[in-house]
């Protein structure tokens, strides 16, 4: 039987707090928050296989 290297992902979503006159300026506000300020929501989101690659395809590219 062939190995594989599969890649997943596991989508989070995150809230901040922002004081803004309106929605479009709060997003902005968001936006230009530093990602520190950001607070993970907490998920139970299922890891995803996203790619999948032969083993034998060796390239350093996808070594991790």
């Amino acid at each position: 039987m062939k190995q594989y290297r599969v890649f997943g992902r596991r989508y989070q979503d995150y809230k901040i707090l922002v004081t803004a006159a309106d929605p479009i300026q709060a997003a902005e506000a968001a936006n230009n928050s530093p990602q520190s300020a950001w607070e993970e929501v907490p998920t139970d989101d299922v890891v995803e296989a996203t790619d999948v690659y032969s083993d034998e395809d060796n390239s350093d590219e996808y070594n991790i």
